[in-house]
């Protein structure tokens, strides 16, 4: 299932935290309520403007939310370059992941092409890039 409902947790660790560009351009302060920060499985790399959490052994700093207004995210999908219906026209999937904390599942998206050219964040945290 790839629909994001209501009541769902969604966690975020780029241009969608809060105070960031993306947060503000979809106006989400009023379609997500924070529940405060998160730690996401995976490695987080540098693409330039925005970052690219990849599927590897790490963590990454993030926060999370409970969706509110899921009417919102075919817009965002749009903005993260996740096309549900034709993944090969997308650089991110969203999927659901475990997170490491708290420890519960969550919509994320994952950047599902090369990184070869990237800087790994070491830090795992956007903003301390």
């Amino acid at each position: 299932m790839t629909e994001v409902r209501a009541g769902e947790a969604f966690a975020v660790y780029g241009l969608l935290r809060a105070g960031e560009s993306g947060f503000a351009q979809f106006g989400l302060e009023h379609a997500f309520a924070p529940l405060g920060p998160c730690v996401l499985p995976g490695q987080l790399y540098d693409l330039g403007a925005y970052p690219g959490l990849v599927d590897a052994p790490g963590e990454v700093i993030g926060e999370l939310f409970e969706v509110r207004d899921a009417s919102v995210m075919p817009r965002v999908d749009a903005f993260e370059d996740y096309w549900p219906e034709d993944r090969a026209r997308s650089r991110y999937e969203r999927r659901k992941v475990r997170l490491i904390e708290p420890d519960r599942d969550a919509w994320v998206y994952i950047w599902i092409l090369g990184v070869e050219d990237a800087r790994l964040i070491e830090s795992g945290d956007w903003f301390r890039r």
